[in-house]
C-alpha cells in the first residue's frame, strides 16, 4: 500500500533506486519477462513505483506476524517489564504512572507493581501526577530520605496524602474519600492508601490507585510485590475491585490438579494478577489468614543476597485468591507439589535460573513447556542495565522481565521479538505444551546459516545541524552450544555486543549516506535455528571532533527477516 505523503528522498536513495531500476530493466531485456521483484508478485520496475514501494509498509523489514491465540497461555512469550513504576535510576529515580503508560504503549503486557504501606507523614513527597522528575533527581532523593528520617524522630508534621491527579474521572472511580465495597455499597476509606515505590531507596512514590487506573486498559499480567500490612492489603483489594472488576477472571475458575490453563483468546480484555499463593490449609483458625510474602528469594525482584534483610510481609486470603491462573509459589525444585499445579508460576532471578539450568536443563525445559515462569534481573543492576532475554526465552520462560528505563541491546531484542504482535508471541512448536521435545537440544531444527545483507543508502540519520560520518554494524545473536546442553551462558547471561559481527565501511559523509551496495556477510555459521535467533543493525555515527555514538537501528528475528528489498527504521 502506497503512503499518501511519500517522503522527500535523498540523492543517495534516488541514485540507488535508479541503479536498481536499470538493473531490473536489463534483466527483462535479456530474459524477455517481467522481473519478479522481491516483495511483490507483479512489480512494475519503474523508478517511481519502486520509490512508492519503499515508502509503503509492504517494504518494512519489521513486518507484523499474525497471532494464533487458541493455545494455552503457557505456549506464549509475553513482553514484560521489571520495576515498571521507575522513571530512571533504580536507586533515586521516580515512581510514576507515566512509566506504566510508556511501556504499555510500547507493547508491554506484564507489568510489576511494588506496593508499600501508605505514609501520611511522607505524602508531601508523593508523586501522584505521574509527571517526570526534576533535573536533579539524585539530590531530590537524598532530601527525601532526610525528610523521612526527621519524620521518624518527630521533627516534621504529618500531612494527608493528596488524591492522585492522574486518575481518570469515570463511573468506576469513586468520589474522593469513598470507595465501593464488594456489595457495591459506598463506604468511607482510609485517608491513607497504599503507594508504589522501590523500597529502601530514595525513589519517589506514586499511589497504588493511580497505578491501577493507568494500567487497567492495557495490562495482561500484573505482578504484585506486596510489602503492605493486612489493613493496607484490604484497601488494595477494594481498589482492585473498584477499578478492575470487569476485567478480573472468575476466582473459582482454577482449582485442583486437573484444571487446564486457558487459551490466550479466552483471556481477551482480562487482567491476570500474579501474587503469592495462600494455601487452603491456612484458612483454618481465627483472625486474618496470612502467609509469608518476602521470606524467599523468588518473592519478587530483590536480589537474593538482600532479601534476608527485608522485613516479612503477609498476604491476606482475599488478595492472594486473586492470583487465579498466576499463583506465585516459592521455587525449591521441580518435584515439589506446587510444580504440578497448572496455575502456578515460579519467579526466578537471572542468577537463580542460570543455576537451575546448569543443574537440570531438561527438567527446566519440560516445566516451562506446560507451566508459567517469570525471570527478572538481579538486584545489583541499579543503573537499570539488563540481562540478555534470548537465552531465557530459549529455556522456555514465558515472562522475561526487563528494565525498560533505557533503550539498550536487551530492550531492542525484546522489541524485535514482540514488534507488531500486541505483546504476545507463540512459542516455536517444540516449546509448546503437547510437543514431544524434552530439551532445548531437540526442540528446534538447526543448520548452517549463510546470510548476506546488501546496504544501499541511509536517509535523515542523526542531527541535522552536524556533519556526520556513519557506518553500519550487523550482529547475529545465536544459541551457544554450552547453553543448549546446560553449560554456562556467555557473559553470565548479560547483554553483550553480539556473538558474530559484520561491519560496513564508512558511507559517504552526511545524514543520508550512500553505502555503494556494500555487503555484510555471515558465512557458514553452524548450529543456527531460524527461530529464536536474532539479527541486529547498529548505526555508528561520529560528528566532527566528537566521539562515536552507537544507535541501534533495528533488530529482528532471523525467521522473519525477509529475502527482499526492505527498509529499516531508526
Amino acid at each position: 500500500m502506497t503512503t499518501t505523503n511519500p517522503p522527500s528522498w535523498s540523492p543517495a536513495v534516488l541514485n540507488q533506486v535508479r541503479s536498481l531500476t536499470n538493473e531490473f530493466n536489463q534483466i527483462e531485456n535479456i530474459e524477455g519477462d517481467n522481473v519478479d521483484f522481491p516483495g511483490s508478485q507483479s512489480f512494475d520496475t519503474s523508478t517511481n513505483r519502486l520509490l512508492n514501494y519503499l515508502a509503503s509498509e509492504e517494504s518494512n523489514a519489521m513486518a507484523p506476524v499474525a497471532l494464533d491465540a487458541m493455545h494455552p497461555i503457557s505456549d506464549y512469550y509475553i513482553s514484560s517489564s521489571h520495576n515498571t513504576y521507575l522513571w530512571g535510576n533504580q536507586l533515586y529515580g521516580k515512581a510514576t504512572t507515566k512509566a506504566y503508560q510508556k511501556v504499555l504503549e510500547r507493547g508491554c503486557r506484564c507489568v510489576e507493581v511494588d506496593v508499600w504501606d501508605g505514609d501520611d507523614s511522607d505524602s508531601d513527597t508523593s508523586d501522584s501526577s505521574g509527571e517526570s522528575g526534576s533535573d536533579n533527581e539524585k539530590e531530590g532523593g537524598i532530601k527525601k530520605l532526610s525528610r523521612r528520617f526527621k519524620n521518624k524522630i518527630g521533627l516534621s508534621k504529618s500531612k494527608v496524602e493528596p488524591q492522585p491527579k492522574d486518575t481518570p474521572v469515570s463511573s468506576s472511580s469513586p468520589p474522593k474519600g469513598e470507595g465501593v465495597g464488594p456489595s457495591g455499597l459506598r463506604r468511607t476509606v482510609s485517608k491513607t492508601e497504599p503507594r508504589v515505590l522501590h523500597g529502601h531507596t530514595a525513589t519517589k512514590e506514586v499511589s497504588f490507585r493511580a497505578v491501577c487506573s493507568t494500567i487497567r486498559d492495557y495490562a495482561f499480567v500484573t505482578s504484585l510485590e506486596i510489602h503492605t500490612c493486612p489493613a493496607q492489603q484490604e484497601i488494595m483489594v477494594d481498589i482492585i475491585r473498584d477499578l478492575w472488576a470487569p476485567y478480573l477472571v472468575d476466582l473459582n475458575a482454577a482449582t485442583g490438579h486437573d484444571v487446564s490453563l486457558p487459551t490466550l483468546e479466552s483471556l481477551r480484555k482480562k487482567i491476570l494478577i500474579k501474587v503469592k499463593y495462600t494455601a487452603p490449609e491456612a484458612a483454618k483458625g481465627t483472625g486474618p489468614v496470612v502467609i509469608s510474602s518476602n521470606a524467599d528469594p523468588e518473592s519478587g525482584s530483590e536480589d537474593e543476597s538482600q532479601e534476608t534483610a527485608v522485613k516479612k510481609s503477609h498476604i491476606i486470603t482475599a488478595l492472594a485468591s486473586m492470583g487465579v491462573y498466576t499463583r506465585g509459589c516459592h521455587f525449591k525444585d521441580f518435584d515439589q507439589p506446587e510444580a504440578k499445579l497448572p496455575n502456578h508460576i515460579f519467579s526466578l532471578s537471572e542468577s537463580k535460573i542460570i543455576d537451575v539450568h546448569k543443574r537440570d536443563h531438561s527438567a527446566l525445559f519440560r516445566h516451562n513447556k506446560r507451566f508459567m515462569m517469570r525471570v527478572y534481573p538481579k538486584g545489583i543492576r541499579v543503573s537499570s542495565s539488563n540481562l540478555d532475554p534470548a537465552p531465557f526465552w530459549r529455556m522456555g520462560a514465558q515472562i522475561v522481565a526487563l528494565n525498560w528505563q533505557y533503550i539498550n541491546a536487551a530492550t531492542m531484542l525484546n522489541q524485535a521479538m514482540f514488534h507488531a504482535t500486541g505483546g504476545w508471541v507463540l512459542k516455536p512448536e517444540g516449546y509448546r505444551s503437547f510437543h514431544k521435545a524434552q530439551s532445548q537440544i531437540t526442540a528446534l531444527d538447526r543448520g548452517t546459516l549463510d546470510l548476506s545483507i546488501e546496504l544501499l543508502a541511509g536517509q535523515d540519520i542523526g542531527p541535522a545541524d552536524k556533519k556526520l560520518n556513519l557506518y553500519v554494524r550487523s550482529e547475529l545473536h545465536i544459541e551457544d552450544m554450552e547453553e543448549i546442553t546446560g553449560g554456562s551462558l556467555p557473559e553470565g547471561g548479560s547483554t553483550k555486543e553480539g556473538q558474530i559481527k559484520a561491519a560496513s565501511e564508512v558511507g559517504s559523509a552526511g545524514r543520508s549516506p550512500s553505502f555503494g551496495r556494500q555487503v555484510l556477510q555471515f558465512r557458514a555459521v553452524p548450529g543456527v535455528s531460524e527461530e529464536l535467533t536474532f539479527v541486529s543493525f547498529t548505526a555508528i555515527l561520529q560528528a566532527e571532533r566528537e566521539p562515536w555514538i552507537e544507535v541501534i537501528v533495528s533488530c529482528g528475528e532471523s525467521v522473519a527477516l525477509p529475502k527482499a528489498l526492505r527498509y529499516l527504521t531508526l
